[in-house]
């Protein structure tokens, strides 16, 4: 099991962070993105898209918008992915803590992790992609949704994981009370 203790105040700041990020900074790179690209589908928020679907996207941004987009991934979306993660791993590991002895569960901190690989190498492949078009860039444009796609799969997973722990976690405590009673 993992041996690290975080306390409650630490678990409560990177939630604050992790909100503030949501509530405030994401809608305003949400409007500057707009203001800046257009309305368009983006490959970052996309959960299914092609390497032919990336080609069109760098088509209808433009050079304008693809430049914007390139400094986009490489500013905001560096810090992006480390404040999700830090939520991720800092309240999967808090929960844990309530769950001693399950084994099978003592990695599962890993998944958000994995998430910010694959954001980055996501980030890697489109800005590729977007900085060399209207050149095609082959494997570079079809693998990179795949690592969106990945990425995708493990924060969604990363959440659920936290959802499965809090429902561990209640009917733990349920059949302590139970089993206490018993005892009574």
């Amino acid at each position: 099991m993992i041996r690290t203790r975080i306390h409650w105040k630490w678990v409560i700041l990177v939630s604050i962070i992790f909100l503030l990020f949501i509530i405030f900074v994401l809608p305003q790179i949400s409007k500057y993105s707009d203001k800046m690209i257009g309305e368009l589908k983006s490959p970052d928020t996309s959960l299914i898209y092609s390497g032919s679907d990336l080609y069109d996207l760098a088509e209808s941004y433009g050079e304008l918008g693809r430049n914007i987009y390139i400094n986009l991934r490489w500013t905001f979306d560096v810090i992006w992915p480390f404040v999700y993660t830090i939520f991720l791993v800092t309240w999967i590991i808090k929960l844990l803590e309530y769950l001693p002895g399950k084994k099978l569960l003592k990695y599962i901190f890993l998944l958000p992790i994995i998430s910010m690989f694959f954001d980055f190498m996501e980030n890697i492949g489109t800005t590729i992609v977007m900085a060399r078009y209207p050149l095609k860039s082959g494997v570079i444009a079809n693998i990179t949704p795949f690592m969106t796609f990945i990425k995708w799969l493990t924060i969604l997973s990363s959440f659920l994981a936290i959802i499965v722990l809090i429902i561990l976690i209640i009917l733990s405590k349920i059949k302590q009370h139970i089993n206490f009673n018993k005892s009574v």
